[in-house]
């Protein structure tokens, strides 16, 4: 289990350093065991993220963490997950960590 610290650096790095052109976004904590963030989009008039859009924030955040030296349990974080999250909001996006 990632402690609170751990996460907190890892959302804080990512709403610092995390910047995608096509979205204005911002990062939360959703979960710590298992980790997951909440994507939240800005743009009002965007509708739902595509999946290609979607697997290519995955891979951003993904080389984000390595930067970060991101790990959970001692592992370097390798797989990043976007799914919607429509129960919370019509703009936020779980993100598991793996």
């Amino acid at each position: 289990m990632i402690s609170a610290q751990e996460a907190y650096f890892i959302k804080n790095g990512l709403n610092e350093q995390f910047e995608d052109p096509r979205i204005d976004c911002d990062f939360s904590i959703f979960s710590l065991e298992p980790f997951q963030l909440l994507l939240h989009v800005h743009d009002a008039d965007m509708d739902e993220l595509s999946t290609e859009i979607r697997y290519g924030l995955s891979r951003k955040i993904r080389s984000q963490l390595h930067q970060l030296d991101a790990k959970l349990d001692g592992t370097p974080i390798n797989v990043v997950f976007v799914i919607s999250a429509p129960l919370i909001s019509d703009h936020s996006y779980c993100v598991i960590l793996q």
